[in-house]
C-alpha cells in the first residue's frame, strides 16, 4: 500500500499568519486536514516555528478534535 506523505506548514495555511500569536482557524482547515487522515494520508506539520512556539502549535492543534494521535510533528 503506498502511503503519501503531505507536509503543511501551520502559520497562513492553517491559521491566520499572526506570528509570534496563533492566528484564528482559516476556513475548513482543520476538517480539510481531518478529511485528509480519514483518507489514509499521512499529515506532517512543517514549520519553522520553534522552542515554545513550536509547543503553542502542537498544543493548539492537539486540542482539536481527532488530530491528536494522527499528526506528525516535524521538529521536537
Amino acid at each position: 500500500m503506498k502511503v503519501v506523505l503531505i507536509k503543511i506548514d501551520f502559520d497562513g495555511t492553517i491559521v491566520q499568519d499572526k506570528f509570534p500569536l496563533i492566528g484564528e482557524p482559516l476556513p475548513m482547515a482543520i476538517e480539510t486536514i481531518k478529511k485528509l487522515m480519514v483518507h489514509g494520508y499521512k499529515l506532517i506539520l512543517w514549520t519553522c516555528r520553534e522552542g515554545e512556539k513550536l509547543k503553542d502549535a502542537i498544543d493548539f492543534l492537539k486540542s482539536k478534535e481527532k488530530l491528536t494521535n494522527k499528526l506528525t510533528y516535524g521538529k521536537q
